[in-house]
Order: C-alpha cells, then structure tokens, then sequence
C-alpha cells in the first residue's frame, strides 16, 4: 500500500536476502507468501444466509512455495517484493494475480472476477500486526457488458493468549458497471495454533453485497456466514 515509501533498490533485492528462512509458527510474525518447498493444504466447513436462503458449503485450497518469495495456489500467484528480515518487525509488500470469484446468473451467464492486488502486512511486535491490501478485479461477463471492481481492506492480528490468535479485517468494494455501486464485507476470526504445521479456528462474516440485486444466482455469495477451518503444511 506504502509502495511510494520504498526505494526501487530494496524492490528489487529484497527477494534475495532473505531466502530460507523459516515458516513460523506464531500466525501474527508469518509472511505474506509460503516459505521454498513448503505446500499447505486448508479446508473450511461454513453456513451461510443471504436473502433467507441458507445453506452449507465446502471451501477447499492448497498452495505450494516455489521460492521463500513467490507461492501458487488454486486461486492464482503471490510474490513478495519486500520481506521483513528473519520474518520478526517491519513492513512486507507482495502483488498477487489470479482468479478473484465467480458468480452464476441462469439468464445471463457465468462471471468470472480475474483481479491483480497488491498486499501488505506491518509487525509490530510478535503479539500484534497489521494487514492491509489494494485490488482491482475484472468481471469477464459471459452476456452481459463486463464490470470493474477496487477492493480496499484493513485488518489486524493479534496474539490474545498461548497459541491463541485473533483476526479482524473489513473490505470495501467499489462497484463499477452493477447494480449496487458499493459493498462492504467485514471477518473476524479465531485461530488455534495446533502445532507448528497445523492450525484450526472459527469465523464469521457479513456481506452487503447483494448477489439478487445484482443479477446472479446466490449460491456463489453469503450475506452472513460462520464456519470452521483447519489447515496443514508440511
């Protein structure tokens, strides 16, 4: 987000200097890509309501470090163009590029959002951090005249007891070319640090987001949601 405050020089050579290091095990000092060789795989079981329809589902993912720098995942790539030394205090910034969501509509076809972010993460201290992300999404409508999106977000992580991590993060939408002309989405979440490779929690979430208002199915979107999650790397 602070991309003006860095120096072309640390852009470039950050993605040297800090190579092997390792993952590690508290969720707030943990960087923005997966360290080399490293693969997590992650699911969540989550209930959702959106205009009194409510349902379940089952959200599935893996990803893979290439380098301490750049990790590929289902949804796409993240590469880290500013890391933190030995992953303790400071600033890191990656850009990440892939597919950004999907929505269904029986009339008007598929949309696929393929979208572009730049991400960054400031640690204060090993009990408390900072998030934030700008994003640019294009919805590449199947009939209809494609859309733009900005996403702007915020959160923070903090350490709140032994192996205990709180998260919270909100999301505004800029809509261009919808039916609805913003959006807000606010997470907060609860981590357990099982062991250094495995991690369970709980979460919940609104959306303003309205998939009906907009044209399309709502199986793709929730308006409130709750769920848990576990994760595994190795």
């Amino acid at each position: 987000m602070k991309k003006s405050l860095i120096s072309i020089a640390l852009l470039l050579t950050s993605s040297v200097v800090f190579a092997q290091t390792e993952y590690p095990e508290n969720p707030v000092l943990r960087p923005l890509t997966l360290t080399e060789g490293t693969i997590s795989v992650s699911g969540a079981l989550l209930w959702g309501e959106e205009n009194n329809d409510s349902r379940g589902a089952l959200d599935l993912n893996a990803a893979y470090g290439l380098t301490d720098n750049l990790t590929i995942g289902l949804g796409g790539v993240n590469y880290r163009v500013l890391a933190r030394a030995e992953n303790k205090e400071g600033l890191e910034l990656s850009v990440g590029l892939g597919v950004r969501g999907y929505q269904d509509s029986t009339l008007n076809g598929d949309s696929i959002g393929y979208g572009a972010d730049l991400n960054g993460k400031y640690v204060f201290d090993e009990n408390i951090a900072m998030t934030f992300s700008l994003g640019y999404i294009k919805w590449d409508e199947e009939k209809l005249k494609n859309k733009d999106e900005y996403r702007y977000s915020l959160g923070m992580q903090a350490k709140v007891a032994e192996d205990w991590t709180a998260g919270v993060n909100y999301t505004y939408r800029d809509l261009q070319g919808f039916t609805q002309n913003e959006a807000h989405e606010a997470n907060v979440g609860l981590n357990y640090t099982y062991s250094k490779s495995t991690d369970i929690g709980v979460f919940v979430g609104y959306s303003s987001f309205d998939a009906q208002q907009n044209g399309y199915k709502l199986d793709d979107s929730f308006e409130r949601v709750a769920g848990v999650y576990a994760a595994y790397r190795f």
